[in-house]
């Protein structure tokens, strides 16, 4: 049980600690509403919430594993965790991996709001899988595993491993939150995962478009086997082997050490190494790139604040690769901010492991708004990058979108990865926060860009398709939004979304294309805007999800549960007539507009500047 109302500062030990938030989940909790909140009637009114929590290790602890809490535990003078959860864990462990047979360990378990009281035991589960993770990588084991980020998990654990029943009347609520969240799994033991179905079908009828898998595990065991609620990897023997040299370097003699490093250096040069980049993983405040075999090439620091943003979702990995000095290994390219505000207002590039920059480019374009003077500052921010040879000249491009801080326009730069000039730009009056997509619609010899967005001319969410090799120019406009110093983009296709009657209602100042999603293999193409606000920003987007062909029909037009749920609620409230039905979207297919070159049409169709491409 979780009291909201109990808010404090943060003491630095939650998950705002960088090295905790590293081995973290969410679980499901019952919060208590405030005594204001309540009425003679609603006493037992509670309503759901996540809580992140992590656990972190940091040292030997014989005769037996400790591990201390950051919460006040109710009832409980002493917030060590000595029951189940670590104890089961534990033991899986030693049965796994006798080696590990008498190591103890000590450590903490990180909840954010660490001043806010937490009790009952159904985060045991989460605990205790969360302890097993960390316990494998403090002890530098091969095999490391964590948790699915797309699952929650609620269970109280046994010593033995059986996973124990949770408060029935807590279940529906936490069903519930799970329901109405971004998560799609939601783990509760084996005997009460009919009761949790249960809950779930009642919302599914009322929100038929919702999604959430119920899994049921009788033992903490059964966790590890199932590949939809933990992952597993396999670190590799030189990484693996140096990890180890690097734990033990205090108690390995000086000549020891160096003979082992020795040894791996040379195993490192006569053995094959990929040396080509190929992921990047943002962790704790550092960048690291990686090799498709999952080996780390180079760490950067980048900030802690730009790592939250991209695990919160507030920004897309800032990074690309390609190979632009023929030496048969990719550059890296990303997205950094000299100071600690993360801005992303600097775009670098560099050989990976090499000592100094390619290039630099600081994110500063002047654009020319005559209606719109209080866009003077030219300072833009990374929201996406891509590389790749799109053009089909045998040699890549790199393509930034960049959105403008504070104010209103937008860029998808084109730029020569060589040395960061700019080759082409593409300026829109508005924000755009889609990510770069590109698939071929028309099947030219360049496959196509899409971006989307708002348009502040237009007041809509906005899709635009560019031709790679002739996409300069700015995108349709109107009134003080008009584009000084260039012409019209001759665009592909500029699509218009209009809006439902709960965004008319309940109105999101910027109705926001945030995501595309091409299926090449069904030729289609999803474009997913935001059509309203929910009262509490924190509880997600209301989405209409916009089904196209590759000719731009609209296929099918659904929402989401988030939408439904909102929806639902102003009905109730009065302030809908009807939920938005099948008419209603098949009519907001209908409204769809598509920019001709000159106007715009109701008709599905592409700009007539196709036909000059």
């Amino acid at each position: 049980m979780l009291d909201r109302w109990e808010r404090a500062t943060d003491d630095g030990h939650g998950a705002d600690d960088g090295h905790a938030a590293e081995n973290g989940t969410w679980i499901p909790v019952v919060e208590r509403l405030p005594a204001w909140a309540r009425s003679g009637q609603e006493e037992d009114l509670n309503v759901g919430g996540l809580r992140h929590l992590a656990v972190q290790l940091y040292g030997p602890a014989p005769p037996d594993d400790r591990l201390r809490a950051d919460v006040p535990a109710r009832g409980a003078d002493d917030p060590i965790l000595a029951g189940g959860a670590v104890k089961a864990a534990r033991r899986l462990l030693e049965k796994r991996f006798p080696r590990l047979k008498g190591r103890f360990v000590k450590g903490h378990v990180a909840f954010d709001r660490s001043r806010t009281g937490h009790e009952g035991q159904s985060a045991d589960l989460a605990i205790a899988a969360l302890f097993y993770g960390a316990a494998l990588e403090h002890t530098s084991r091969r095999v490391r595993v964590q948790i699915r980020p797309e699952a929650l998990l609620t269970g109280d654990v046994a010593p033995d491993g059986e996973i124990r029943p949770v408060e029935e009347s807590s279940l529906p609520v936490k069903v519930r939150t799970a329901f109405f969240s971004p998560k799609t799994r939601l783990v509760v033991p084996a005997e009460q995962q009919e009761v949790a179905r249960a809950a779930r079908d009642k919302l599914l009828e009322k929100f038929p478009h919702g999604q959430l898998d119920i899994l049921g595990i009788g033992r903490l065991e059964e966790l590890f086997y199932d590949r939809r609620l933990t992952g597993r990897r396999r670190v590799g023997w030189v990484r693996h082997a140096a990890d180890h040299l690097w734990d033990r370097r205090t108690e390995v003699a000086l000549g020891t050490l160096s003979l082992g490093l020795l040894a791996l250096i040379g195993a490192l040069l006569y053995g094959p190494f990929d040396r080509d980049p190929a992921l990047a993983e943002f962790q704790g405040s550092t960048l690291r790139v990686e090799n498709a075999a999952g080996r780390t090439l180079e760490k950067l620091e980048v900030g802690r604040e730009l790592v939250r943003k991209v695990e919160d979702g507030r920004a897309k990995k800032p990074v690309a690769f390609a190979d632009v000095v023929r030496d048969e290994t990719a550059e890296l390219f990303w997205g950094a901010s000299p100071g600690e505000d993360a801005r992303l207002d600097v775009l670098r590039a560099k050989a990976v492991g090499a000592d100094t920059l390619l290039w630099e480019r600081p994110l500063r374009f002047e654009v020319s708004f005559p209606g719109k003077p209080e866009v003077s500052n030219g300072t833009f921010g990374i929201a996406d990058l891509l590389a790749e040879d799109l053009n089909r000249d045998g040699s890549p491009e790199l393509y930034a979108l960049a959105n403008h801080r504070p104010y209103f326009p937008s860029l998808l730069l084109q730029l020569e990865p060589t040395d960061g000039q700019v080759e082409r730009r593409y300026v829109h009056p508005g924000h755009l926060r889609s990510g770069i997509k590109t698939v071929d619609l028309v099947e030219s010899p360049a496959p196509e860009l899409l971006v989307g967005g708002h348009s502040n001319a237009f007041g809509d969410p906005v899709l635009a398709v560019l031709d790679p090799t002739n996409m300069a120019g700015h995108a349709p406009t109107r009134g003080d939004y008009g584009v000084g110093g260039a012409d019209r983009a001759a665009h592909v296709a500029y699509l218009r979304f209009p809006s439902t009657a709960v965004q008319e209602r309940r109105p999101t100042d910027y109705p926001m294309a945030w995501q595309i999603r091409p299926s090449p293999a069904t030729k289609t193409l999803e474009v997913v805007v935001q059509d309203g606000q929910m009262p509490d920003e924190g509880s997600g987007r209301p989405r209409v999800i916009t089904t196209l062909g590759f000719g731009l029909e609209p296929r099918s037009v659904g929402t989401d549960g988030t939408y439904d749920q909102l929806a639902d609620s102003l009905l109730q409230r009065g302030v809908l007539e009807a939920v938005p039905g099948p008419e209603a979207l098949r009519r907001y297919g209908e409204r769809v507009r598509y920019w001709t070159g000159s106007g715009w049409s109701a008709n599905p169709m592409f700009a007539s500047s196709l036909g000059d491409r």
